[in-house]
């Protein structure tokens, strides 16, 4: 299948490992120039190093997305070195852990990370992709968001807002021709991640998640990732408003 994206201008929120770097990577295979972000200097210039190799063009910077000022400044600078922009994949998260006592730094963590770095994303990049024939926006939510599985955590319930806010905004920038969805991936294990270091820190836990997934196992970060890309392309041109879970059937709701 054509997906549409030859020549395509994407902007990826931290994108140097893990799921944002191969949605990275699928979309420069496609045909898309790059832009992205992540917090260390090496594995940015890593990831622009790879994705250059795929024959497109990449801009890549270090910075912490919750320095509001430099990440909007960013944002342009990324637009401006692509020259345009047609896809916008909100990637980048604080993650699911816990601070022990000091749980309102979870809270202020993944408010600024997961929701307002998509927020500040969508408002001032949605001007620049009305002029494009093929505007979509991503966000990445979580499974769990969903879900009562595990502990209360700021992650699950700050993804459930991301989902929430990614639906209204689809109603308002339809007219523009700019989708948007979210889409809610499950437990990925794959280098550097919470779920690669629970196998090891928490192995109780972890095989738990394990026998309780229908599939016997955790997902890849590929799998992930291209349904992303399938979600952010011209291929998935009607769907527009929704969150999508991506979770080998591991969530336990129904929608109807």
């Amino acid at each position: 299948m054509d997906l549409g994206l030859q020549g395509g201008k994407a902007i990826v929120t931290g994108a140097s490992r893990g799921i944002g770097r191969r949605i990275a990577e699928l979309l420069a295979e496609e045909g898309c120039d790059i832009a992205l972000c992540a917090r260390a200097d090496s594995r940015v210039a890593d990831a622009v190093e790879s994705l250059e190799k795929r024959g497109v063009r990449a801009f890549g910077s270090a910075l912490n997305v919750r320095d509001g000022e430099r990440y909007v400044q960013w944002l342009s600078e990324a637009r401006e070195a692509l020259g345009g922009v047609d896809l916008f994949i909100a990637n980048v998260s604080a993650g699911g852990g816990m601070d022990g006592k000091d749980s309102e730094r979870d809270w202020y963590r993944n408010f600024e990370i997961d929701v307002l770095a998509a927020v500040r994303g969508c408002e001032l990049l949605a001007d620049a992709m009305k002029d494009s024939s093929r505007a979509a926006i991503v966000m990445i939510g979580e499974a769990l968001s969903g879900e009562a599985f595990g502990p209360p955590l700021a992650y699950n319930a700050l993804k459930s807002a991301l989902a929430t806010h990614a639906k209204q905004l689809s109603h308002a920038l339809a007219p523009s021709g700019i989708r948007v969805n979210a889409m809610a991936p499950g437990p990925a294990a794959f280098e550097g991640s919470r779920w690669e270091m629970l196998e090891y820190a928490d192995p109780k836990l972890y095989n738990a998640t394990v026998r309780q997934h229908p599939s016997r196992r955790l997902s890849t970060a590929d799998e992930i990732a291209r349904y992303a890309v399938f979600l952010a392309s011209p291929a998935a041109s009607w769907v527009n408003g929704t969150q999508i879970p991506v979770d080998g059937g591991f969530s336990q709701r129904i929608g109807f």
